[in-house]
């Protein structure tokens, strides 16, 4: 009798753990995932001044991830600019499709930033957060929004000291210009593939040499003369 009991109550265990685990398992299915915000880091400086005057407009891209599983449907992803902002939606800046397709585990965000006559002599900024939705609930705490800062004065780009130091040295202003006008590069805010890295530091040392013997050592704007490691 008491065997028996023993296995009843052995059975009734795992019958109820069984209906537990697959209750779990449905709420987490059923649950909407969440996202965070995978740029790094987790801001820009855009200038329209490395740029031709007829460029009126560019994208910014934002990379996010999910937490949890796909889906077979497209999901969007909520983006709210924070109060206090100082770019205007629709005017200096437009969200572009904030979409993670249907079976991804991440999306790239397009944000447009348009190039207005007031940021000859200022500097917008709007920084956008990720708010929970029907698809997304908020990831990461740390990694839950992005700073986008919108000018058309020459600035330090944001990864000059993570990336471009490396091959430039340290950041003037002179130095900078003088990169623009001999790469023609315009994007200094992205990481650049090795090769390009390395054609553009040899294509810089070439062009300096030029100009130094031409013109005499280039100086920048601290009195110290411009040099590239």
């Amino acid at each position: 009798m008491k065997l028996i009991a023993k296995r009843g109550l052995v059975m009734m265990i795992i019958t109820l753990t069984f209906l537990s685990c697959k209750r779990d398992k449905e709420l987490l299915f059923n649950e909407p995932g969440a996202i965070y915000v995978t740029s790094l880091p987790d801001s820009t400086v855009f200038t329209f001044a490395t740029s031709p005057d007829v460029k009126v407009t560019d994208t910014v891209l934002i990379t996010y991830r999910i937490i949890g599983n796909a889906a077979a449907k497209d999901r969007q992803i909520r983006l709210e600019p924070r109060d206090g902002a100082t770019a205007k939606a629709g005017y200096h800046y437009k969200i572009g499709p904030a979409l993670v397709k249907a079976n991804a585990f991440s999306a790239t965000v397009p944000v447009y930033v348009y190039r207005k006559p007031g940021l000859k002599d200022s500097t917008v900024n709007v920084i956008l957060d990720i708010k929970e939705n029907a698809d997304f609930k908020p990831g990461f705490t740390n990694q839950l929004r992005y700073k986008i800062s919108i000018s058309d004065v020459l600035s330090k780009p944001t990864i000059w000291d993570a990336v471009w130091a490396s091959y430039f040295g340290t950041y003037s202003v002179v130095k900078f210009k003088f990169l623009l006008a001999v790469t023609g590069k315009t994007n200094w805010n992205s990481s650049p593939l090795p090769q390009d890295s390395r054609y553009l530091s040899q294509k810089a040392k070439n062009e300096l040499l030029a100009y130094n013997q031409a013109h005499g050592p280039l100086i920048d704007e601290f009195g110290i003369e411009v040099t590239f490691p």
